[in-house]
């Protein structure tokens, strides 16, 4: 199903969440009020109501006022928890981790309550007035409810922090979320609803005809392709768009971004551009690609001199085992699209499978090549990656491996690593059904 690239900026934003409860607690004050104008109007308080959950008007604003002060400081302590996290996420893990975080709704939730019970209680601060002489108010009790529920959202923070400051949580986050886009861009009806293009009229007009060649508009990294919106915009104007850049892609004012097949000599760029969404930054809508990447630089980073913990390299490299064998399994990403009747409207660019694999392992073979546990996880991961592909993909995994052996080829193994190596690596072409290269490829 498409989803709305404004909708989605909105869901991961910081504010979304805090802002949602704000004006959630504005009504929540209101009502309050009502409730007990209701409950303690004509003597109600004499009925069923206990005493000792209504206030004067004197202890009822300072209540309100000492529960108000207590939750700013709580919000005051969380935001500083939050600015702790978000550096050592900047030194020890990657600065694209951050997202991870920020955009966690159960982050955003706890700033949301606090926020929201503050905003709470200054508005009752605010209205509750008294109307009659010796009047008693039950919206202090409530107050007292919400301060409760603040400090259990509390202890639940300290404990969401502690969880989530730790590596394998973390990775296991952004593998989590790279599967949910991958499920969502690559099992969606759009992609799995395509035939060949190339046997219908299509084929000729793309061959023959120079396309208007639009620029992007800004420089930035493109977030988002509409593409049931792109395809439904191509079949209105009779036309055929081929997005040059790929989603993640890094483009200027100066890049070429879409190539428009048309009769006509002219479309107005507006209509096609706004289905683009071009950011400064890199976000994780639908974006495959940005999720490897991010495991793959945490596992980098922990094979720099300065941290050395080949062991969390290693987490990275079982992590990224388990999305490349699920993406392996799954269709290719489409890359013509038609509209409903089946005319071809929209052309866009997808990374194949061998980039994938390059994107993940290429750098921490770069960097860790010397370490022999490092090397035998990446052979593990290949494995199992091959056991689960297709023969189209297994000869991607085969060219990935001998551009592999070629980078460790002036490497120095012990002799029992060596031998170790050459039985991973065994099992590895088997599984590729590549045994007769062996001889050829055998660590010496």
């Amino acid at each position: 199903m498409a989803k709305s690239a404004a909708l989605l900026r909105i869901k991961s934003s910081f504010l979304y969440l805090p802002a949602f409860y704000g004006i959630l607690s504005v009504f929540l004050a209101f009502l309050s009020l009502f409730i007990d104008h209701i409950l303690l109007a004509q003597g109600g308080r004499d009925t069923w109501i206990p005493v000792i959950l209504l206030s004067d008007i004197s202890l009822s604003q300072t209540i309100l006022s000492s529960i108000a002060s207590s939750l700013l400081t709580m919000t005051t302590i969380t935001f500083s928890t939050i600015l702790v996290v978000l550096t050592t996420y900047l030194s020890q893990f990657s600065p694209r981790a951050l997202q991870n975080f920020i955009t966690d709704h159960a982050t955003q939730r706890v700033l949301g309550i606090f926020t929201g019970g503050f905003i709470y209680c200054i508005l009752l601060l605010l209205l509750l007035k008294e109307t009659e002489e010796n009047q008693l108010f039950l919206v202090p009790a409530f107050a007292v409810g919400i301060a409760i529920l603040c400090l259990i959202v509390f202890v639940f923070f300290i404990h969401h922090v502690t969880t989530w400051i730790q590596v394998s949580n973390l990775l296991h986050n952004i593998t989590v979320k790279t599967l949910d886009s991958m499920e969502d861009r690559l099992l969606s009806k759009e992609n799995l609803h395509i035939d060949s293009p190339w046997d219908d009229w299509e084929s000729e007009e793309i061959s023959t005809k120079k396309p208007i060649i639009y620029m992007s508009d800004k420089a930035g990294y493109i977030q988002y392709i509409d593409i049931p919106s792109l395809v439904e915009t191509c079949s209105k104007y009779e036309c055929i768009v081929k997005v040059e850049r790929k989603q993640g892609d890094y483009v200027n004012e100066d890049t070429p971004l879409i190539a428009i097949y048309k009769n006509e000599k002219d479309v107005s760029k507006k209509l096609f551009m706004d289905h683009i969404s071009v950011s400064l930054s890199r976000a994780p809508l639908e974006d495959i690609e940005f999720g490897i990447r991010k495991v793959t630089e945490i596992g980098v980073r922990a094979l720099s001199t300065s941290i050395n913990d080949p062991i969390t390299a290693i987490h990275c490299i079982e992590q990224l085992s388990t999305i490349l064998s699920r993406l392996s399994s799954m269709p290719e990403p489409a890359t013509y699209f038609n509209d409903k009747n089946r005319n071809l409207r929209v052309i866009v660019r997808n990374p194949d499978f061998f980039e994938y694999l390059n994107i993940s392992f290429s750098p921490l073979i770069r960097y860790g090549k010397s370490d022999y546990d490092v090397v035998t996880s990446i052979f593990h991961a290949l494995t199992i990656i091959s056991n689960h592909s297709v023969a189209p993909r297994k000869e991607a995994i085969w060219r990935f491996t001998q551009h592999s052996l070629q980078a460790m080829n002036n490497e120095n193994y012990l002799e029992m690593e060596k031998l170790r190596l050459n039985q991973i690596l065994k099992e590895l072409l088997f599984s590729m059904g590549k045994s007769k290269e062996f001889n050829h490829i055998i660590f010496q």
